[in-house]
C-alpha cells in the first residue's frame, strides 16, 4: 500500500522581527510570509531537511517589513511567484519578485495543492491585512498573525477548523508598564493592532470550534510578553472550555517552532450539530 504523507505545519520564526511559516503535504511545499532575510529563512529550512528549492510559492499576509522582508529574493533565487491581493501589491512598490500569483479576497485560490480562502481583517497595514482559512486533504487550518480583534465573521471562517495558527502578541499588564511610547501602546492594544493574550483567552473560552485540534500561538512580542505566559493563559482557558485534548505550540522568533503534522490525527469528522454550549469563567480584566 503506498504511504499517505499529511499535511504538515512548521513556523520557522514569528515575532516582530519576522514571520515565516512552511506549509507542506508530500513534495508540495510553500511559506506563508517570508519576513526573515532570505538568508535565515533558507537556514532554518535547511535545519529542518526542507531544501529552500523544494518550495514551490510565497503566500503573503500582508505588506509589513516582518511578512515582507525576504520574500523578493526568495522568489528571484528559486523562480517561485508571490502571491499577494492586488493592493498589497500596489503597496509593495517595485518589489522585484519572480512572479506576481493571484490572491484574492473571499475566494478560493488554489496553491500548491492547497486552497486558500484569504480575507480581511482588522490590522493597521497600509493594504488590507488577510487571515486563511485552508483547506487541506487533513481538514482546514485557520491562520491568523496579525489580528487586533476576533470578530464574529472571523469565528465563523475559524469554526470548523482542525488547527489555528493565531496571534497571542502580549499581556495587557505588560504592555502597560512596558517602554513603548503611550502611541505605540495604544495602536498596539487597539482593534488595528495586534491581539492580546486575554482577548486570545477569551476567544478560547467562548467560541473556540469543537474541530479545532491544536492552537499555535504566533507573533508574541519579546518585549511585552513572555511565552510561558501566553501558554498558560490559552492553557487556562482551553480548560475552562473543557478542552483537554487541544495541543497548544508556542511560536518563537528565534528558533523554528516543533511541526504540527494534521496527518497524524484520525480522519475529520463532518461536523453536523454545533458545539454545546460552555458557561464563561469569569476573566480578570487588564
Amino acid at each position: 500500500m503506498e504511504d499517505v504523507i499529511g499535511v504538515r505545519l512548521t513556523v520557522l520564526g514569528s515575532g516582530s522581527a519576522g514571520n515565516a511559516t512552511l506549509l507542506e503535504r508530500g513534495d508540495q511545499r510553500l511559506l506563508i510570509d517570508v519576513g526573515l532575510s532570505y538568508r535565515e529563512a533558507a537556514r532554518r529550512l535547511d535545519s529542518i531537511a526542507v531544501p529552500p528549492e523544494s518550495v514551490g510559492a510565497v503566500v503573503i499576509t500582508h505588506a509589513h517589513g516582518d511578512h515582507t522582508r525576504g520574500a523578493a529574493l526568495f522568489s528571484r533565487r528559486h523562480g517561485v511567484p508571490v502571491h499577494a491581493t492586488p493592493a498589497t501589491q500596489e503597496v509593495w512598490g517595485e518589489a522585484n519578485v519572480s512572479s506576481w500569483g493571484e490572491l484574492r479576497c473571499d475566494a478560493v485560490n488554489e496553491i500548491c495543492g492547497f486552497r486558500f480562502t484569504p480575507f480581511e481583517v482588522s490590522h493597521d497595514a497600509d493594504a488590507e491585512t488577510v487571515a486563511f482559512a485552508i483547506e487541506t486533504p487533513d481538514g482546514a487550518i485557520g491562520f491568523a498573525t496579525d489580528i487586533g480583534v476576533v470578530t464574529p465573521f472571523v469565528r465563523e471562517r475559524f469554526r470548523d477548523c482542525r488547527l489555528l495558527v493565531i496571534e497571542s502578541n502580549h499581556a495587557t499588564d505588560l504592555l502597560q508598564v512596558g517602554p513603548y511610547p503611550q502611541s505605540t501602546k495604544e495602536r498596539i492594544g487597539s482593534q488595528r493592532g495586534h491581539l492580546s493574550n486575554e482577548s486570545l483567552a477569551v476567544f478560547v473560552r467562548e467560541h473556540l470550534g469543537r474541530s479545532v485540534r491544536c492552537l499555535v500561538l504566533a507573533h508574541l512580542s519579546r518585549v511585552n510578553n513572555v511565552p510561558e505566559i501566553a501558554e498558560m493563559s490559552c492553557r487556562e482557558a482551553l480548560e475552562a472550555r473543557g478542552r483537554d485534548d487541544v495541543r497548544v505550540v508556542v511560536s518563537r522568533q528565534d528558533r523554528v517552532a516543533e511541526t504540527v503534522d494534521l496527518g497524524s490525527w484520525p480522519a475529520p469528522r463532518r461536523a453536523g450539530a454545533s458545539a454545546n454550549s460552555q458557561v464563561a469563567l469569569p476573566f480578570m480584566p487588564a
